[in-house]
């Protein structure tokens, strides 16, 4: 699987709107009266709690849920119906992974056979359970996308081998080859529309080097190339159901890519995203409203909005802010953040910081992102506690107790006593509380809770015996029995000699390499080195589904404010990946530190190098590399040393 990354030149008119939240939600914080005929204010927001924080897929109009939990060194596919939050299961492995749901409630992604074994495309749904897609001799396999016929589109490697081909899959026609733009050519599929039609990238015709966008339509028919010019990052992500396509193509004999609508009448069209290097176009919604991102710097990138009527809006200041567009709904909300602040935006009220509209949240709880939305409001977002909430635009009961950040004091060594502390609320005043804390070495204890009125708060002691990283959870349960968790990483260092060390969480970027790294997400990581050497190292990273852990780290560089651990890792439960990561401390002030994660794996047969997930430099293919960028470091702490 490829990913895109680039730049183009655009026709039409182009503008820059830099618009820094902090002076549009003053805007709004002072409009005070409300004149006759105004749109509506921003709403307010109650919080439910979902679960740990994950890679979140898409939330529909009934307000159901499907995103990726990640569960120690193994991933599980989740759905919430609403009331509970339910677990899809596998083929028999250890992991599965969510890539999207439909408004019927159905639910496609990957689902590993058995522990180092093929993974196989699934549709799930409460009537029929985990139904197996692949047809006879197919090998790996993911469904990507599924409409609201139940149809659904993926990649899978028919007869078990490379190159992988884009597929559209029915009850009535089974798993069937879309085919690519040449015999020897391979193709990804990321989006269907409710006609059928499929849409993605294929290599061009001569082999696979160089992508094109492509379209497969629903009546039938072979591949169709929407631009004449193949590059590096050519692909369409999306469609809607009058046929619109956007995602990133190049125009001329540059090959560089910037984001594009095609339609029907007008054919590709550029959104107007120069001077960026490259930009991307991510979703469109029934009416035309387009969110993605740019790139104006190497570093950094910012999120845009774009409509035919208004234009392109681009989020922050490229070359100084971080930002991103994540979600959009068919209402015109957009969600997103800007640097540190989390973004609700509509066309009438302009960038709302999200964080500032909810109501009754636990103490130290901060919004990282709004990550889904549906048409009804309701929001999907990650926060600085371990936690996928609902961000729900309406008064709720007998919900789940929402716990705050986990935080703890002492010193972070080996037999010494920590104390931890997280606050909680419950809308639900008169519910009591019991808790547990599981401290991720095998032990667990009860909280002492202490809570009045809806409010409390959880304690509890506990200390390590050796040097380690360790996720640290806490379980709240009501009088009702309903339950909510929060967890984070705690690193616990020997200091005995040279010590690295590191955890925090950070904001995933929408255009990594896998199908499942195209969305915005919320990622964690942690790493440790005791010593000169590298031995005792232990890198975790849990991000776009993937979660990794270090088998063995075999280098550990520090250059000034730059770490670098490179290794070997099992990724979801199986071995023979490697991995790089590299952590870099702002040396500006007030600046944000940076996280950049590359995981590959050796294909076996070709010994080809595929790129799982890269949140900075993309290859695709044999035509090389473009792009130097990490995620922005949005909580925690990049690296301590000491001697």
């Amino acid at each position: 699987m490829q990913s895109r990354n680039a730049s183009v030149p655009s026709p039409g008119r182009r503008r820059w709107l830099l618009c820094p939240i902090a002076a549009a939600c003053a805007s709004v914080a002072l409009a005070g009266t409300v004149p006759a005929g105004a749109p509506p204010a921003v709403a307010t927001y109650r919080v439910i709690p979902l679960g740990a924080n994950g890679a979140v897929e898409g939330i529909n109009i009934k307000g159901q849920v499907a995103f990726t939990a990640y569960e120690g060194d193994v991933t599980r596919a989740r759905f919430y119906d609403g009331a509970t939050v339910r677990d899809l299961g596998t083929f028999g492995g250890p992991s599965a992974v969510v890539y999207a749901l439909n408004d019927l409630g159905q639910v496609v992604g990957t689902a590993s056979t058995g522990l180092g074994a093929p993974f196989h495309a699934f549709r799930w749904s409460r009537h029929t359970g985990l139904v197996d897609l692949n047809a006879p001799g197919v090998g790996n396999s993911i469904a990507t996308d599924i409409n609201n016929k139940g149809q659904v589109a993926g990649i899978a490697r028919f007869g078990g081998v490379l190159p992988e081909r884009a597929f559209r899959w029915s009850p009535h026609t089974g798993m069937v080859n879309l085919g690519a733009l040449g015999p020897t050519s391979g193709s990804n599929a990321f989006g269907i529309n409710d006609a059928g039609t499929v849409v993605g990238w294929s290599d061009e015709a001569q082999g696979p080097r160089l992508t094109q966008v492509t379209k497969w339509p629903g009546g039938g028919g072979g591949p169709i190339a929407l631009n004449d010019f193949p590059s590096i990052a050519s692909l369409a992500e999306d469609i809607n159901n009058a046929g619109q396509i956007v995602g990133s193509a190049a125009f001329d004999t540059r090959l560089s890519d910037q984001a594009f609508i095609w339609t029907p009448q007008g054919g590709l069209q550029g959104l107007g995203t120069e001077p960026a290097f490259f930009s991307w176009a991510r979703r469109i919604n029934e009416k035309g409203l387009v969110i993605g991102g740019l790139r104006v710097t190497p570093g950094d990138s910012n999120g845009f909005i774009w409509s035919r009527e208004h234009g392109l809006l681009v989020v922050g200041t490229p070359g100084v802010d971080r930002s991103d567009a994540t979600a959009l709904n068919n209402r015109g909300q957009v969600l997103g953040f800007l640097n540190t602040t989390s973004y609700i935006w509509t066309r009438a009220n302009g960038f709302v910081d999200l964080s500032s509209r909810v109501v009754g949240a636990p103490p130290g709880m901060t919004l990282f992102g709004g990550l889904a939305i549906n048409d009804k409001g309701t929001i999907v977002a990650g926060t600085n506690t371990g936690t996928l909430v609902l961000l729900v635009p309406h008064d709720v009961h007998h919900q789940p107790p929402i716990a705050g950040a986990v935080n703890f004091t002492g010193p972070a060594r080996p037999n010494s006593l920590l104390s931890f502390a997280a606050g909680f609320t419950d809308v639900d005043t008169g519910d009591t509380h019991t808790a547990v804390w599981s401290w991720g070495d095998g032990g667990s204890t009860a909280g002492t809770v202490s809570s009045k009125n809806g409010t409390g708060s959880v304690s509890g002691q506990h200390a390590y015996r050796k040097s380690g990283i360790y996720t640290v959870r806490l379980t709240l349960t009501d009088s009702g029995g309903k339950r909510s968790t929060v967890e984070r990483k705690v690193v616990i260092c020997a200091g005995q000699s040279a010590v690295i060390s590191g955890e925090g969480t950070f904001a995933a970027a929408a255009f990594g390499t896998g199908p499942g790294a195209r969305k915005a997400s919320i990622g964690s990581f942690a790493f440790l080195s005791e010593g000169p050497g590298a031995g005792q190292g232990q890198v975790h990273v849990n991000v776009g589904g993937l979660a990794l852990r270090s088998s063995a780290v075999d280098a550990v560089t520090v250059d000034g404010a730059r770490i670098r651990y490179s290794g070997r890792a099992t990724v979801n439960g199986n071995a023979g990946y490697r991995f790089v990561l590299t952590a870099t401390r702002s040396v500006k002030s007030g600046g944000k530190d940076s996280i950049h994660v590359r995981i590959v794996h050796t294909e076996p047969g070709t010994n080809a190098e595929v790129v799982d997930y890269d949140n900075g430099t993309v290859t695709a293919g044999a035509a090389g590399a473009t792009g130097a960028a990490g995620g922005m470091v949005i909580e925690g702490r990049i690296a301590s040393a000491s001697n």
